[in-house]
């Protein structure tokens, strides 16, 4: 059984709809275009395996495209990652998921309160690559690997699914997690909005990421409806198994491997060597990697390219009633208590270092 860590109130309850939404489109979006990546593909066709604490099939956004045997989510991690991933539009609202035709199939690593291992993330693994996903997310690591969770990496890379996990285990930690610091698994690192890594002063991990991608304070949905936030690595690895649904939609003919390449060919460079100890290839760029023309090649045909910078959002959430998450007893991973801080104002400075923005205010317990 997975040990529980002492601060993990099993005694709570699970996490509440929330009455809030907001009108406007959130800061990540807009970094990463989104919407123009969207204009080439929405995701038909693909599969997106959640492994985590399970997704709530009956949010309005994902509604009607969730299958699976973890349709129930206690917690609130598994949807909050599914939506970012897939989260169809709804009239007045400015949050979408990268991928809004992809299909998610929702596995329990996890027990109802959040409780996993790494014997339990390989079971589930296995599950969602044997269920016929294109890509699967592993949305709760866990501090060190085993041999079934080797062989699960293993059994997806033969059976030619993109495997997407986060590069470390919450927004304090510095210690590699697993799966993703395996071979084969995409491995994901978290910038803010300064396109800084998140959160200030993260140091290295003996295990870097292979991409980065926005981290900081995102919004999506939660059990029950609403929006909520979240940060770290694990809501940031959505940003990029979403681009990767959008890269199979449009070209089917990749394998996995040419998806992955793909992504980091494409990814916006960060200063210093590539790969980079805290960035990886550099931040994901949903437009050039469905596209297939980066950035750096549109430069050197003296195109104008976008840059990655977004306008001042004016997004606020209230504090929202929630509860954490742990992610094994070796690496305690803040997720679902992240769903409950405020959204402050923020402006994209584009994907270059900058003063990163301040840490996100307490969050409020119900």
């Amino acid at each position: 059984m997975p040990q529980v860590p002492e601060w993990l109130d099993q005694n709570k309850g699970c996490t509440h709809p929330s009455k809030r939404t907001v009108a406007k489109t959130p800061w990540a979006q807009q970094a990463l275009g989104l919407r123009r990546a969207q204009e080439l593909s929405l995701g038909d066709g693909v599969t997106v395996g959640i492994v985590g604490t399970g997704v709530d099939g009956g949010v309005p956004s994902l509604a009607g495209r969730v299958s699976g045997d973890g349709k129930n989510d206690c917690v609130g991690h598994g949807t909050f990652a599914a939506g970012l991933v897939a989260a169809a539009p709804e009239e007045g609202v400015g949050f979408v998921g990268v991928a809004p035709h992809a299909r998610i199939l929702g596995v329990r690593a996890t027990t109802e309160k959040g409780m996993t291992d790494a014997d339990s993330i390989a079971a589930a693994i296995t599950t969602a690559v044997d269920g016929g996903c294109d890509v699967v997310l592993v949305s709760v690591p866990y501090g060190r690997s085993s041999k079934r969770l080797a062989s699960a990496v293993e059994h997806a890379a033969k059976n030619d699914v993109v495997l997407v996990a986060p590069a470390a285990g919450g927004e304090q930690s510095s210690a590699p997690a697993y799966p993703g610091a395996l071979p084969g698994v995409v491995g994901v690192g978290s910038v803010g909005a300064d396109g800084a890594p998140y959160p200030s002063g993260r140091k290295p991990t003996p295990s870097p990421p292979d991409l980065v991608a926005p981290g900081d304070r995102l919004i999506s949905v939660g059990p029950g409806g609403g929006h909520f936030t979240a940060s770290g690595d694990s809501v940031a690895a959505a940003y990029v198994a979403g681009t990767a649904a959008l890269v199979r939609a449009y070209d089917p003919s990749l394998h996995a491997s040419d998806v992955v390449e793909r992504l980091q060919g494409t990814a916006v460079r960060p200063s210093g060597s590539v790969p980079g100890p805290l960035s990886g290839y550099g931040m994901i760029d949903p437009v050039a990697a469905v596209s297939g023309v980066s950035v750096a090649s549109e430069q050197a045909r003296g195109t104008t390219v976008r840059p990655y910078r977004a306008p001042e959002p004016e997004l606020t959430v209230s504090a929202l009633s929630a509860w954490g998450v742990a992610g094994g007893a070796a690496v305690v991973i803040a997720l679902a208590a992240a769903l409950v801080v405020v959204v402050p104002r923020g402006r994209a400075r584009g994907w270059r270092p900058g003063a990163p923005m301040r840490e996100p205010d307490a969050a409020k317990h119900g």
